[in-house]
């Protein structure tokens, strides 16, 4: 009898915890917030012409086949009520699935219409390739100059190759428009070379003002002590366009992961 009793319990509270589980699921799918993915690119702010998305859809499947990174463009007219944008962007990458299990090479790039707001979510397998530096860089020199005036598939378009280009930069086949646009940005000879210059030029003039800081002190000379000079490193802006075909595909999430990793902005 007890042990009736006890099987009893425990279907009831099994029934109990499926229960929850199931009215969880129903209240995130009702969930107003969940934005669903249709595709590489999702416009429900109608901020795109339908050629536009397609050739943008086209572009990411291709990329996606050719490299397994999986980038999404998601386009809404502004955040939902109580929402913080870096908070939604995790969740909407997170219910994605952007990337491949394992390697976490997914990104979201979410912009909002009304509110003239831009996020960059990257996945967790890219964030040495697109640090925060390089996402928040991408939105303020590419995108919200070319938002401002109102050229938003061009905005757009431009951002996704030069994101392209900072994750595989031979993906765009030399000699194409992305490509030529990549050399035109890259620094030459005479930038590095005057930065070599002023890194001599700076380098000296600390070395002398630390000696004349010793003799000062007794000392007629540095006897064995490292030397730390401030280095100096640039980075190039790779930005892009290209006159490839891509083919095109529907979008499906590999299992990708993020961890907030990336940069906001607007226009």
């Amino acid at each position: 009898m007890k042990i009736m009793k006890n099987i009893k319990l425990s279907i009831f509270i099994f029934v109990i915890i499926i229960t929850s589980f199931i009215g969880a699921g129903s209240t995130w799918a009702a969930d107003p917030s969940v934005v669903k993915i249709d595709g590489y690119v999702t416009d429900q702010a109608s901020l795109l012409r339908p050629e536009e998305k397609n050739e943008l859809n086209s572009l990411l499947s291709d990329f996606d086949q050719k490299t397994s990174n999986q980038f999404l463009v998601v386009i809404l007219p502004s955040l939902p009520p109580g929402e913080n944008l870096e908070l939604y962007s995790l969740k909407l990458a997170e219910a994605s699935r952007a990337g491949k299990k394992g390697l976490d090479n997914g990104l979201l790039l979410l912009i909002l219409k009304e509110d003239r707001k831009i996020r960059v979510e990257v996945g967790t397998g890219l964030e040495e390739k697109i640090t925060d530096g390089r996402a928040g860089r991408v939105i303020r020199e590419v995108i919200a100059p070319a938002f401002q005036e109102g050229k938003y598939f061009s905005g757009i378009k431009k951002a996704l190759f030069t994101l392209i280009n900072w994750v595989e930069p031979s993906y765009f086949p030399e000699g194409s428009e992305g490509a030529r646009f990549q050399e035109e940005n890259e620094p030459g000879f005479l930038f590095f070379f005057t930065l070599f210059i002023l890194f001599i030029i700076i380098s000296t003039y600390l070395s002398r003002l630390d000696r004349r800081r010793w003799y000062k002190r007794g000392f007629s000379q540095r006897t064995m002590r490292p030397v730390i000079y401030p280095s100096s490193r640039t980075r190039s802006n790779r930005s892009s366009g290209s006159s490839r075909s891509f083919g095109g595909g529907g979008f499906s999430g590999g299992g990708g992961g993020f961890r907030g990793g990336g940069a906001s902005g607007g226009w």
